[in-house]
């Protein structure tokens, strides 16, 4: 059954995506108080391995410690507010900042402060690291920066158990540094990005490579508490996109969406796992990241790689960008969200169950 919904129920406002003041909302009530997804624990298998990330303008690491465990920590040194690390490594037993070399564990705690020990009332027990909630799933480490958050189990455990239904090597796969990325900055406002990612109406018109090669038939977006599933099983073997052989581990492409802004993705083919994080750097600019996951030693194929990243992201970049110009225009009204209950590949519902998230997220 088709529905075409009013405006005034349906979307956001126009300046929901513009207003400076608005991102200063959105940062507080829905980036720190949600799971960002940080690394995998493959990328942190020794003692002082770090990966550090953005969670909006707030910097953040996790690290290995000498007793085993992941911690994670806010990213800046308590002397004079210096960032401690970037980008991803080994930082061995100790964190040492660039501007006075204030030294911490990787427990987090002070270990050394230059000068500082004839300091009246000086207690390095009280200058540690700000440490911020961490949280591990199906090998994805996660983090929240708020400590009162539900816990990612309780958050999003049945996505986890979905994702291990349908994803049987999930636990042989690693980071391969090989296809590490930080992508580009997206031009757009990050709800844009992420609506475009929730719904296959504009896949028929924008992505046809992608339907040729999966079966619309059968595409299916279920809406969960606080998760999306997008579902489509493979059509042809030979088709636009790159061919698959019947025999290969999966036979279907699906996206995992945890709000607000996290993809776990597989793509018919290899044995793999694809994550994508976008967050906001600014009203209309939209910060990326990707890791890609192999069965150690195993490869992908150079015509898979250049579809996904050189054709099929290149096509939804183009509808992002010139969808947060358009939103900018006096002359646009809003055409409400067309809803399909008995197909999913011509139905936004998905991008109403986000913004229901977001409404609520909002409060």
């Amino acid at each position: 059954m088709l529905s075409l919904q009013a405006m005034n129920t349906d979307l956001l406002l126009k300046e929901s995506y513009s207003d400076p003041l608005i991102l200063e909302r959105e940062k507080e009530r829905i980036f720190f108080k949600t799971w960002q997804l940080a690394c995998h624990v493959s990328q942190l298998k020794n003692t002082g391995d770090y990966v550090c990330l953005e969670i909006v303008d707030q910097s953040v690491f996790v690290i290995r410690g000498e007793d085993g465990e992941m911690r994670a920590f806010y990213n800046v040194c308590q002397h004079r507010a210096h960032g401690l690390l970037t980008g991803a490594g080994n930082t061995k037993s100790t964190i040492v900042c660039g501007y006075h070399a204030w030294a911490y564990g990787c427990d987090g705690s002070l270990k050394s402060a230059r000068h500082c020990s004839g300091k009246p009332d000086f207690q390095a027990v009280d200058f540690g690291l700000e440490s911020i909630r961490l949280d591990v799933a199906l090998g994805f480490v996660f983090v929240n920066l708020d400590p009162m958050a539900k816990s990612l189990m309780e958050t999003a455990g049945a996505m986890f158990d979905d994702i291990q239904v349908h994803v049987p090597h999930w636990n042989e796969v690693e980071v391969s540094n090989e296809f590490e990325t930080v992508g580009p900055d997206l031009e757009a406002n990050w709800k844009v990005l992420a609506e475009n990612c929730l719904e296959c109406y504009h896949c028929g018109p924008s992505h046809k490579a992608f339907c040729d090669m999966i079966d619309m038939d059968s595409y299916e977006c279920s809406v969960h508490d606080g998760w999306l599933r997008s579902y489509g099983e493979l059509g042809k073997a030979q088709n636009a996109a790159y061919s698959v052989a019947p025999d290969e581990p999966s036979q279907k492409a699906i996206y995992w969406h945890l709000w607000p802004n996290t993809e776990l993705i597989i793509y018919p083919g290899e044995a793999a796992m694809t994550t994508f994080r976008f967050y906001p750097k600014g009203p209309a600019k939209t910060g990326t990241s990707s890791l890609m996951l192999l069965k150690p030693g195993d490869s992908i194929a150079k015509e898979r790689l250049d579809y996904r990243w050189n054709v099929l992201w290149p096509e939804d970049e183009s509808i992002c960008l010139s969808v947060h110009h358009g939103l900018q225009s006096k002359g646009y009204r809003g055409g409400g969200l067309v809803e399909n209950e008995d197909r999913h590949a011509v139905s936004e519902h998905g991008v109403r169950a986000f913004q229901s998230f977001y409404r609520k997220g909002m409060e």
